[in-house]
């Protein structure tokens, strides 16, 4: 995967470089923390204005244009929520310098277009550009709203905000929504100002790149914030659920979607993380998995069904494709199939399976630099970071007595199902 390096380069800012020759692209993202806060509807809209112009590119066009300069770069802005952080991500993927037609360096470029367009957003008076700021807020929305034809995503959504109402995690769509049309450029600037001041910098970059000059402008671009002081990072880990809740929605849909949110009994998201994986992974994760093998396959209850592990919040969250005769019965299933893992009951051939996979899966994730990029980046507030060859290393020397002991501190917090309306799948 190359040889990284990690540390900070000023206050509250970090960069980290994997070096590594192999590829024909190097990428650099620069990522913005923040807690998830009264910003939030602010900052969705932002992660996409800023990616589309800046005070030099004031439009479509001119930044467009800017971006296939530097050889046809691959950009893009995201927002994401890493537990009950808030990340804002600005990515670009350029050629080697090696492929570079003048004595110019295409990855320098870039990184003088990344800082110039996070420094120089397109603002005047402390508010961002009106029409610009119209038009982000209805992409928004109209994003948000997609999210509610996606009736699996919007399943996940649900459950996550009911499952953690009281906890920043639990985030409401629709208080979101209603945030976003109360957005106006001025909210919008306040929004940049924080996210600016208060945030923890994390600049990864991967491929065949100069270090000192990464270093040396990102240093730069750090002290021309003045009064930075990053804000608290911190989540809220609930290691026990004392009962279940049951909740339904209903809506127009031919299948209905089964959600189940557990609490892993994880302390943070360091506490036997590789043993909770591989746990996960047994019960939910590929096609020879026990949700996999007996509620689809065997008893044909589900179009699909897995469980995937969110170690930054310590939730184990199961979905289910069914149809809504089936909720009992696939219900009942999948909390047995949890019950077997509890027990210790899944075969040697679940766990070697799995253990393969695993170990496969990590091997595997220096292919690319964007890959790379997403394999650290996942680390950056972890103790160490540990390489694809590493992490596959501490997936092989889990044990099934600690894979069992995890099943046990397993416990189920709510379950929700999104059927049809009156009760017909129609």
């Amino acid at each position: 995967m190359g040889e990284k390096s990690y540390i900070e380069i000023a206050k509250d800012v970090k960069l980290l470089c994997v070096n590594s020759e192999k590829f024909k692209t190097n990428v650099i993202d620069v990522d913005f923390f923040v807690p998830i806060n009264e910003h939030f509807a602010a900052l969705n809209v932002l992660s996409s204005l800023m990616g589309h112009t800046s005070k030099n590119y004031k439009t479509f066009t001119s930044f467009n244009r800017k971006v296939e300069s530097l050889y046809g770069a691959d950009f893009e802005t995201n927002i994401a929520t890493i537990g009950e952080k808030v990340r804002i991500r600005f990515s670009i993927e350029i050629p080697d310098d090696r492929f570079s037609l003048d004595e110019n360096s295409i990855s320098e470029d870039a990184v003088d277009f990344l800082i110039d367009i996070i420094l120089n957003p397109n603002c005047e008076n402390k508010k961002f550009d009106e029409e610009n700021t119209a038009r982000e807020i209805r992409f928004t929305l109209e994003n948000i709203e997609a999210e509610k034809n996606d009736k699996r995503a919007y399943a996940l959504s649900r459950l996550r905000q009911l499952m953690c109402e009281n906890e920043p995690y639990g985030i409401d769509r629709e208080k979101l929504e209603e945030d976003v049309r109360n957005l106006d450029s001025e909210k919008l600037f306040a929004a940049y100002e924080s996210l600016m001041k208060t945030s923890t910098i994390v600049v990864t970059a991967c491929g065949s790149l100069n270090g000192d000059m990464l270093k040396e402008k990102f240093c730069e671009f750090a002290e021309s914030i003045p009064e930075r002081q990053a804000a608290a990072l911190s989540t809220v880990y609930v290691e026990k659920a004392e009962n279940i809740r049951y909740f339904t929605d209903e809506m127009d849909i031919t299948q209905a979607k089964l959600v189940i949110g557990l609490r892993s009994g994880m302390k943070n998201s360091e506490d036997d993380y590789f043993a909770f994986r591989v746990m996960t992974d047994i019960f939910g994760g590929g096609p020879y998995s026990r949700l996999f093998l007996n509620v689809r396959e065997k008893m044909s209850l589900c179009y699909y069904c897995g469980a995937r592990l969110l170690r930054e919040k310590g939730i184990i969250f199961i979905q289910s494709g069914i149809e809504e005769e089936n909720y009992e019965k696939a219900l009942n299933e999948i909390l047995n199939q949890l019950e077997i893992m509890k027990k210790g009951e899944f075969t040697e051939e679940d766990f070697n399976s799995s253990i393969t996979a695993l170990c496969d899966a990590f091997r595997g994730v220096g292919d690319s630099p964007e890959a790379v990029c997403t394999f650290y980046n996942s680390q950056v507030f972890d103790k160490e970071l540990v390489s694809g060859e590493e992490f596959a290393e501490k997936i092989s020397q889990v044990t099934r007595e600690q894979v069992v002991e995890c099943a046990k501190r397993v416990t189920v917090d709510s379950v929700y199902l999104l059927k049809g309306e009156s009760g017909n799948n129609e």
